[in-house]
């Protein structure tokens, strides 16, 4: 059971207080007031608290319990609160307007309504149908196959990299010792910059093949923002400084917008596609068989 606080109940009741101060809307929409708001006399529908009412349509309070977000103040939450119901008034309003001038052809939607539901019905059958046919296990060998045939299907957008990096801060101990590590391709040098990077840097990424495109990349260190192209291919080891870090980047392999995309950086939108794929033949699959049941059957007839 939801619980509201007393300053949210007040909040609302603060509606109908103040909302004669404010140009709210003309025409059908009159507020109760806060004495009415929480009013206990007579029937069910005549004692649930009401908020707003535009003629003879009511909005209440519990229609709009639940929708206030989190942590607003006093203030916020009295504003969420007239806006909402400004919508809903103006809504009521179009509708009754439209009920008022529109002819009852034009009022007609039985057709549009049952074409809408008949297009859910489907999609609802198809959806369950898929869950309980399709097979998500897709093969290393299906990857490879539908990247070799590809080709022209994964041309980069972008510029993608695999890299070691880390971010330092200038202050921290044995810094140049760290700095050889990094650019060192000894096993044991590796290992130790993995240790002194745990213990010092607050951002780093290596012994990581997983391939990342040059603005992400820009979101973890400062790279340059033109002529990238140039600085990516002359690149290798390369660092860098600001007032309080230094920067180390190694570029291990790349890519450049208009190559293809190596495989696995393509592996996951390969086995998206090859799902898709899939979904459609088990659907078209489905379809046939249902025609074709119909028709053993007689359920289904061309005169």
């Amino acid at each position: 059971m939801i619980r509201y606080s007393k300053k949210w109940l007040k909040s609302l009741s603060q509606i109908a207080k103040k909302i004669s101060r404010v140009l709210f809307l003309t025409g059908g929409i009159f507020w109760v007031s806060s004495c009415q708001l929480f009013n206990t006399s007579g029937s069910e529908e005549e004692t649930k608290p009401v908020v707003a009412r535009v003629y003879d349509r009511y909005l209440y309070k519990e229609d709009v319990e639940g929708l206030m977000p989190n942590d607003l103040t006093e203030a916020d939450s009295l504003a969420f609160l007239q806006n909402y119901i400004n919508v809903w008034a103006k809504d009521q309003l179009m509708i009754l307007k439209a009920e008022y001038n529109l002819t009852e052809s034009q009022k007609n939607f039985e057709k549009q309504i049952e074409e809408y539901r008949n297009d859910l019905l489907k999609f609802a059958y198809r959806q369950q149908y898929i869950s309980q046919t399709l097979d998500t296990n897709i093969s290393a060998n299906a990857i490879k196959s539908s990247y070799k045939g590809g080709s022209n299907d994964f041309v980069l957008k972008e510029n993608i990299l695999r890299v070691d990096y880390a971010a330092i801060n200038l202050e921290a101990p044995n810094l140049e010792k760290a700095i050889k590590w990094f650019y060192s391709k000894k096993e044991k040098d590796e290992s130790s910059f993995y240790d002194y990077a745990l213990k010092y840097s607050y951002k780093f990424s290596v012994r990581d093949s997983t391939w990342i495109s040059y603005e992400q990349l820009r979101k973890q260190i400062p790279l340059p923002n033109e002529d990238i192209e140039n600085f990516i291919k002359s690149t290798s080891f390369t660092q860098f400084k600001d007032s309080t870090n230094v920067y180390l980047l190694e570029i291990k392999d790349y890519r450049l917008r208009g190559d293809k995309a190596p495989l696995p950086y393509s592996r996951e939108i390969i086995k998206n596609i090859l799902i898709n794929k899939r979904k459609l033949n088990i659907i078209n699959s489905l379809e046939q068989n249902l025609l074709e049941d119909a028709l053993d059957k007689k359920e289904f007839e061309v005169y």
